[in-house]
Formats: C-alpha cells, sequence, structure tokens
C-alpha cells in the first residue's frame, strides 16, 4: 500500500514551524508573521491523519480482531511517548519545588495553575482536550492535539465497524457537521475538538475525492503549479488573514492534503529527498519533545539571569488584550537568533532518542502485542512507523 511520505515530510517541516511559534524570542525569527500564527499547521497533522486512517481502515476493521488490532495501533503509535513526556513534565514540577525550598521562584509556583495536580488524570487518560472543565494545554501542552486525534480515531474505527453499510454517509455528515460546529463556533464542543474534528473528517472526505480523481493526475508541471499555489495561499492566509483562521485553513489544509496525494509536482519531489524524509521519521516526537525543551532552556536562562542579575527575558504584550507575555530577551538580534537556532537544533536532537527509545519501542509493542509476541525480546528495535 502507497506510503505517501510527502505527508511525513510535510508533517515534519511543520513541526520545526511550532517550536518557533512556541519560543518567545524577542529579536529573532520567532516574531515573523508565518511563525507567529503556526499553530494552525496542527490542522494539517489532522487532516493527514484523517486521509491515512481513512486509506488503510476503511475497508479493513470487518471483524473484533482487526478493531483489537486498531486500537492496539493507535495506542502504541502515541501512548508510550505522551505518558513519557507527562512523566517529565510532572519532574519539573518537582524540580521547581525543590528549587522553591531553596528561596529561587519561577514563573510560577509548582504544580499550580495548568500544571495542577488535578490536570495528572486527564492527562493520563488523555481526555485534557475533550470536556470544558478540563486544561487543554496543561502539562505537555501539546499534546490537546494527540488526545483529540486518538479518540477521533477510535470513533472512526466504531462507526466502521458497527454499521459498515452506513459508515461512509455517516463520516461524511461527520465532517460536514464539524466545519458547521467550527463555523458556528457551538459550546457544545470544545474548541480545540471543533478544530480537529473539521480537519481530520475533512481530511477522510479528501481521500475519497482523491479516489474519484485518482486516474486523473496531474501532470508535473499542472501537478507543480498546483502544490506552490496551496502553499502560497496558505501562506497569505496565515500571514494575511483576520483571525481566527481555523474554518479556512482546514479547508486549504483538506486541499493541500489532495494536491500532494499525487505527489506529481516539484515541492512533491523535493520533499522526497532523504532530509526532508528523515525529518518526516521524527515529525511526532519533535511535536511532543519540544514544548519540554523550551521549559528547559527558559528554566535554565532563568536561574542564569537570578544568578548574575543579567536581565535576558522582557513581558511583552500578548496577541490577546490585556496579556503580557514572557520574552526571551538579551538586548541583540544576533544572539537572540542563536538561542532560538539552539533550540531547534536541541529539539531536533532530543527527538531523536525519544523516537529510537520510546516512539519506535512503543510501535513494536503493539506490533509484538497484535502478533500474541508480546514478550518476545528475540527480536531486534524496529524504526517503521505509520500514521
Amino acid at each position: 500500500m502507497k506510503r505517501f511520505p510527502v505527508f511525513d515530510s510535510l508533517c515534519g517541516l511543520c513541526a520545526l514551524t511550532l517550536i518557533v511559534h512556541h519560543s518567545h524570542i524577542e529579536r529573532s525569527f520567532t516574531e515573523l508573521a508565518l511563525f507567529r500564527n503556526a499553530s494552525y499547521f496542527v490542522e494539517l497533522f489532522f487532516a493527514i491523519s484523517g486521509f491515512l486512517i481513512y486509506r488503510h481502515y476503511m475497508n479493513h476493521l470487518a471483524t473484533p480482531r482487526q478493531l483489537r488490532d486498531f486500537v492496539i495501533t493507535q495506542t502504541c503509535r502515541v501512548y508510550p511517548l505522551h505518558v513519557f513526556m507527562l512523566v517529565v513534565f510532572i519532574g519539573f514540577e518537582c524540580a521547581k519545588l525543590v528549587l522553591e525550598r531553596y528561596g529561587m521562584s519561577l514563573n510560577s509556583a509548582a504544580f499550580s495553575g495548568d500544571r495542577a495536580p488535578a490536570e495528572i488524570l486527564p492527562n493520563l487518560l488523555l481526555i485534557q482536550a475533550w470536556w470544558p472543565g478540563f486544561n487543554a494545554l496543561s502539562f505537555n501542552y501539546p499534546s490537546w492535539a494527540v488526545s483529540v486525534q486518538y479518540y477521533l480515531a477510535l470513533l472512526f474505527a466504531l462507526i466502521v465497524f458497527l454499521v459498515p453499510a452506513l459508515a461512509r454517509k455517516i463520516l461524511t455528515l461527520l465532517a460536514v457537521l464539524s466545519f458547521v460546529a467550527l463555523f458556528v463556533e457551538t459550546p457544545l464542543l470544545t474548541p480545540n475538538l471543533q478544530w480537529g474534528a473539521a480537519a481530520f473528517f475533512g481530511g477522510a472526505l479528501t481521500y475519497r475525492v482523491y479516489l474519484r480523481l485518482h486516474d486523473f493526475a496531474p501532470g508535473r508541471l499542472l501537478a507543480s503549479v498546483l502544490e506552490i499555489a496551496i502553499l502560497a495561499l496558505i501562506y497569505v492566509i496565515m500571514t494575511e488573514g483576520e483571525k481566527p483562521l481555523t474554518l479556512e485553513l482546514a479547508l486549504l489544509f483538506c486541499v493541500a492534503v489532495l494536491i500532494f496525494a499525487f505527489e506529481a509536482g516539484v515541492v512533491s519531489q523535493l520533499l522526497r529527498l532523504r532530509p526532508f524524509r528523515w525529518l518526516g521519521k521524527l515529525w511526532l516526537s519533535i511535536y511532543m519533545t519540544h514544548a519540554a525543551v523550551i521549559f528547559a532552556v527558559g528554566t535554565a536562562l532563568q536561574i542564569i539571569a537570578k544568578r548574575t542579575g543579567t536581565t535576558l527575558f522582557a513581558d511583552l504584550p500578548g496577541d490577546a488584550a490585556g496579556t503580557m507575555v514572557r520574552y526571551v530577551s538579551t538586548g541583540t538580534g544576533i544572539n537572540d537568533n542563536l538561542i532560538m537556532v539552539f533550540l531547534i537544533v536541541t529539539v531536533v536532537v532530543v527527538s531523536m532518542l525519544t523516537y529510537r527509545y520510546v516512539e519506535a519501542q512503543g510501535v513494536l509493542l503493539g506490533k509484538r502485542w497484535k502478533a500474541g509476541k508480546i514478550v518476545d525480546r528475540r527480536q531486534g528495535p524496529d524504526a517503521s512507523r505509520s500514521i
């Protein structure tokens, strides 16, 4: 079955933009309009996920064994890495407790606010983005997307398994309703769920369009024009559009998934090069670890600033009225950009380690579990993966 490596490469690049987006560094390229709005790229993750899950499983969830294997695959794909990062963030809060005992306070007290003990269980169960009473951005805040995607995938599987004759119509209806909910901003669903459901079910519907157009694949020239045009349009909307942009970009990302699914244009050919494919292999680890690296580096800079009396931070107005955001600010553009580059490199290095020792091991565990060999230790590490 076709692998769509271009999708992995796109996810890898988008994951890098999210590192920049979440790194508030005053005189660096974090303040370029594209990176300031890069959070919208999470919708592309959902659209690609919906597309690929529909492709792989629409006709392969007919038996209880197939449903069981699907649940195992989805769980082992994301849960080990998610739990590992949750433990890391709980460890950060414990470290803050120690620092507080020695009279060094950071931005907030340990285990308070979005990292209060009450938020641990929702995160552990991956339901933090599903209920308004929970803080979707608690602890490892990027994991809200994993929370939404995981249960949307299970909902997809249950629909296909329980009502196979009606599954396509139900999924189409869910795509339409999700976009309507996103348009009207219904209070019945959390904003994160509205955002994710529209792109996920839109991506699933996009695969049906792809099937219908598969025999009319564009040539290299037309495909190149379409790829460049959709990327340019996404860039213009993200940098010049009036917020919120979730509805417009969810639609555009589905169109982008459709265009890049053919992998026929010059941009696709570039994205198939080894460096981009390597980056695509790491995209989930990059996405899940970058907040921890940013926090660790920021904390280290705070300790250095307190110990040396150096000013390394500035509180500046945030995008929302009346809010303030703490920026790293060394006083020079060169130093600020060097810190940003250091953060990106560090995240990638950390992601290489978490991919090898956590993410890939989780995938291997899932394969053994499905094969009934969960305790078999003779097989070596398998770095293969699926979305």
